[in-house]
């Protein structure tokens, strides 16, 4: 199948849109559901305990987060491969990151001190 039937297949299969993807994930995809259409899914139990779990943890509760928000959990680490060379933040907490041994105040000090331009921190880290 070429992209457009498989996210025509995916639009069948899951009731909505992927949004912008590419083939490869397309096809795991839809492997996926197929085969949890074919073999079932999660039991209710199980559901259950994944759910009870991730309550508990702070890092798999990511729906609580409002839209925008990006993780200022103390450890997270965020990278970026930019013109063949990758890139890692690490929160600090308190809104500050540390890049290259520095601490700076902002995503987006970090994202203009790697580029040399401008740019919008969350976005060049993929976070927005």
């Amino acid at each position: 199948m070429n992209l457009a039937e498989l996210r025509e297949k995916f639009n069948a299969l899951f009731g909505f849109e992927p949004g912008q993807t590419n083939i490869v994930n397309l096809r795991r995809r839809l492997a996926y559901r197929i085969q949890e259409l074919h073999f079932g899914g999660l039991s209710d139990n199980d559901k259950e305990i994944l759910t009870r779990i991730a309550d508990g943890d702070p890092m798999a509760n990511l729906q609580n987060k409002a839209k925008g928000m990006i993780s200022k959990l103390r450890g997270t680490r965020y990278q970026r491969v930019w013109k063949g060379k990758k890139y890692e933040v690490i929160v600090l907490g308190d809104g500050t990151f540390e890049y290259d041994g520095t601490v700076y105040q902002s995503l987006s000090a970090i994202a203009r001190e790697i580029t040399g331009t401008r740019w919008n921190g969350k976005l060049f880290f993929g976070v927005k």
